[in-house]
């Protein structure tokens, strides 16, 4: 694993992400900017709705149409083995990788079927509005001295903060617990991103295998003796006596020999937590950024949602809209078929480009337009058919809570003076910072 190997593989990737469009002619690679992608999903979108990446070796969609139809389409895999270059990728880890396998980002039916039925009841509408209590706890407490230096970096004060202290308080999750989800769950996003380099794969599989050693213990002594707690509510799912064997997750050393479960294993309740860690996490973290930023760069907007904060959800849902968290999903193709006019094979990978969908003007009235009494349609951030998020109410929740305590702070603050901090990635649309001043 050497490091400079590993050095040169993120200059490629960073290179990628900071060139313009590639032209109507060319059938190489799509360069999306960091800063502004928008223009580059524009010209896309309308020269090229479904365009071949040959860099990629995969077809970008843009259009949305095709990834309406893609999402809830069948015959289209989120399973890595069914891609032969995903499966290499998953199989650089070990330990790292095999928590992510068995979550339903990375499932097909029957198993998601299985799975998605089994959790669905632990985040319902109204098992979501029961955690609202402790959902509101947790942002007041955040809030409680924001500022006070006469700055404050959104992301590092809010954004990340907030939803990781939510899932600590969810997972009932001790001191020692809560220090080590915040060291060690940064760690584990970057196998998220489309491409990661060795370091990348080795910090979450050590990640992984750190939160695993913590959790399952705990874990273990939940399914015996539940408590108010996610994890509790999550193990006592399903009642068909399954036992799991450690080993198969790749934890057998670990000791616990085999533990008598529902039929939501322990391996898949683990991975659930893990992806909550994750991706919930991360998105939840990056829709707080992005919508503090837009409502600041909208005045006007952020103006009327302060004098009526009953816009919160429909601004949410704004929000989600103009400024996707995450940038991409991607499918494996299981049939020969046609998409927007072009052949697309069988174990052929798809990329649904979710920021370019989402402003597409045959779905959405003056779509760069940024309106938080738009009439409601059904934006992609969250995905849609099979796989849409099912924390999606949890997220929305945590971000509503957080926008109606942080409305009214935001009359003494303005953006700093320069250009926002995005982060360099493949996957997110996501922050690095966010500096508020006094006003």
């Amino acid at each position: 694993m050497g490091r400079g190997r590993a050095s040169r593989h993120r200059d490629r990737r960073a290179r990628r992400r900071t060139l313009g469009a590639s032209g109507a002619g060319d059938r190489g690679a799509v360069m999306i900017p960091t800063v502004d992608p928008y223009p580059a999903y524009r010209a896309l979108r309308e020269q090229h709705p479904v365009y071949w990446d040959s860099d990629l070796n995969a077809f970008l969609i843009s259009s949305y149409a095709e990834a309406s139809a893609v999402l809830r389409g069948p015959g289209w895999s989120s399973d890595p083995n069914r891609n032969p270059a995903l499966a290499a990728r998953f199989d650089r880890a070990e330990l790292g990788t095999q928590a992510l396998r068995t979550t339903l980002l990375t499932m097909d039916p029957p198993d998601h079927t299985r799975l998605r039925r089994l959790l669905a009841p632990a985040f319902t509408p109204r098992a979501i509005d029961a955690l609202h209590p402790r959902i509101t706890a947790v942002v007041k407490a955040a809030l409680a001295d924001l500022g006070t230096a006469g700055e404050v970096d959104v992301i590092a004060e809010i954004g990340y903060p907030i939803p990781l202290a939510v899932m600590c308080e969810l997972l009932d999750v001790d001191i020692e617990g809560a220090q080590l989800l915040r060291t060690e769950t940064p760690k584990l996003v970057g196998m998220l991103e489309f491409d990661p380099d060795e370091e990348a794969v080795l910090a979450a599989e050590e990640a992984t295998a750190s939160l695993a050693l913590h959790l399952l213990p705990i874990l273990g002594d939940r399914r015996h003796r539940p408590g108010e707690d996610l994890a509790s509510q999550l193990l006592c799912l399903g009642d068909d006596g399954e036992a799991l064997r450690l080993g198969e997750l790749g934890l057998g050393e670990l000791g616990l020999g085999e533990l008598g479960l529902g039929e939501l294993g322990l391996d898949e309740v683990l991975a659930t937590c893990i992806l909550l860690l994750t991706a919930g996490h991360e998105t939840t973290a990056n829709l707080i950024g992005n919508g503090v930023l837009t409502l600041m760069q909208h005045p006007d907007q952020l103006d009327l949602l302060q004098r009526d904060p009953a816009l919160i959800k429909p601004a949410i849902e704004e929000i989600l809209r103009f400024e996707c968290p995450a940038k991409i999903v991607g499918r494996t193709n299981l049939v020969d078929r046609q998409l927007g006019g072009h052949a697309i094979r069988a174990g052929q990978r798809v990329l649904i480009l979710l920021g370019a969908a989402n402003r597409d003007p045959e779905q959405f009235r003056d779509p760069e337009c940024f309106d938080i009494t738009r009439t409601p349609a059904p934006h992609l951030a969250f995905g849609a058919g099979p796989h849409f998020c099912l924390g999606a109410a949890l997220s929305r929740a945590e971000v509503q809570e957080t926008l109606r305590q942080l409305l009214p702070l935001l009359t003494e603050w303005r953006l700093a003076p320069g250009a926002p901090a995005w982060r360099v990635s493949d996957t997110f649309r996501a922050l690095e910072k966010l500096h508020l001043v006094s006003a």
